[in-house]
């Protein structure tokens, strides 16, 4: 499990995690918030979470995106996210890799009706 800015945790599995931690209460003495892992929903036919950015903010990021920047080396400028069997759903590093925005596109375009 790979630690992500925020406090988050993701597994190559596409498991996140957010771990226990502590915050002050308002009128004194601090509130303790056990660990647990995200529950994922599909959007697009890819598994998103939704991770806190600030309190009481959310923002929806794909699990895929977040196993890539865990265990892919960095991407070059401008690269987009691929699946080498093109499945969305399957976010196993291994699956993953990225490719430049151009031939991509174009492959989108080739494979639609």
């Amino acid at each position: 499990m790979l630690r992500r800015p925020g406090g988050y945790e993701v597994s190559s599995l596409g498991r996140v995690r957010r771990p226990a931690f502590e915050a002050p209460r308002r009128r004194g003495g601090t509130q303790h918030y056990g660990a647990f892992v995200l529950k994922a929903y599909l959007r697009n036919g890819g598994p998103v979470v939704q991770l806190r950015v600030e309190r009481g903010r959310h923002r929806a990021v794909r699990v895929a995106r977040l196993v890539a920047e865990a265990f892919l080396p960095r991407p070059p400028a401008g690269a987009v996210l691929a699946f080498h069997d093109g499945d969305r759903g399957n976010v196993h590093p291994t699956n993953l890799h990225w490719v430049s925005p151009v031939p991509e596109t174009l492959l989108l375009r080739l494979l639609s009706p």
